[in-house]
């Protein structure tokens, strides 16, 4: 077996200032190719030649000896409301509402140094345990050459992430890894309070729209609901038919479609519901003494409720899940 070791172009790690130099330390990727139809084994070196772990990789390549198709001059990940206000060199990082779940918008910057034309880029995210949890291209892109900076910049808002801690995101042009980052996936902790618009439409609505969206088609229902603290209770009958509504995805879905609505107050459309905001929420099953607190809520909140709290929470227990929603919406 032939061994050969190069370093890859793109090697910063950007996770602010540091004792590593203003972008922060710098993580050294190089190659032992393995034999024909083998995957390739990567060690990662970090200053001084501190071992960090090996891996394996997908069926791409990284480059053979000092040739390379070009220069990965800067990459970072971000959240989008910390690139917004602070740059492409800001510390890199992607929030999550909670794991497993979609990932609060961020931002894939690129600055490229690679010859004038056309070429195809694709860009991967590995989890911890190694698996390809996002992938975005391959995508066609134009150079404008190794003396001038090609930046690219992307904002994710459709990413779903299983795990949580530091992910390898890997850039790959015309199926050779130039340059890789990390980056830590984190789970942040939801508002308490939720942006104006969407406090409104929750206090003055009676009634949301929920369900499941898979593959751009929608399943929901008009449910009522109690919201306080940024977060959403809503009540799922598990054999549907009954006297209590089933959302679709409570139990079972770990994210749900949220729509809210309020009455038009305009002439021409007065006495009609009219769409005011829609997200994404994330959704947890609640059980034990959560359950009978949030079951203790909606009978307050119950309007049709006939009978004392007492006797709507006893006919609900076990028969009907709980579901708290977390809107996934930057605070």
């Amino acid at each position: 077996m032939r061994q050969s070791y190069s370093p890859a172009v793109g090697r910063l790690r950007v996770q602010g200032p540091s004792a590593g130099g203003p972008l922060g330390p710098v993580t050294v990727t190089v190659r032992q190719q393995q034999p024909s139809g083998h995957s390739e084994r990567i060690r990662k070196v970090g200053i001084g030649g501190t071992f960090l772990g090996e891996r394996h990789t997908w069926r791409v390549r990284y480059p053979v000896g000092s040739m390379t198709i070009g220069e990965l001059v800067l990459a970072n990940v971000v959240d989008q409301r910390v690139f917004e206000a602070q740059g492409p060199r800001a510390a890199a990082g992607v929030y999550l509402v909670g794991a497993p779940g979609r990932a609060l918008p961020f931002t894939i910057y690129r600055a490229w140094k690679i010859g004038t034309g056309m070429v195809n880029e694709e860009i991967r995210f590995t989890g911890p345990s190694g698996r390809l949890v996002y992938r975005r291209g391959p995508e066609p892109r134009r150079m404008l050459g190794t003396m001038d900076l090609t930046e690219e910049r992307d904002v994710v808002d459709d990413a779903h992430f299983q795990e949580t801690g530091t992910h390898l995101i890997s850039f790959i042009i015309d199926g050779e890894i130039v340059g890789e980052i990390e980056c830590p996936v984190m789970v942040q902790e939801a508002p308490v309070k939720l942006p104006k618009t969407v406090e409104d439409g929750l206090k003055k609505s009676d009634v949301i729209f929920v369900g499941v969206e898979q593959d751009g088609r929608r399943n929901t229902i008009p449910a009522w609901f109690s919201y306080k603290n940024g977060r959403l209770l809503v009540l799922s009958q598990l054999a549907p038919g009954g006297q209590e509504q089933t959302v679709p995805g409570v139990p079972g879905a770990s994210e749900l479609v949220v729509v809210t609505r309020r009455k038009a107050n305009v002439p021409e459309t007065r006495g009609r519901d009219t769409a005011l905001q829609e997200f994404h929420a994330a959704v947890r099953v609640l059980e034990g003494p959560e359950w009978e607190e949030a079951a203790k809520v909606l009978a307050d909140r119950r309007r049709s409720r006939v009978g004392p709290p007492e006797d709507s929470i006893a006919r609900w227990r076990g028969a009907c899940a709980i579901g708290e929603l977390t809107p996934i919406i930057p605070a």
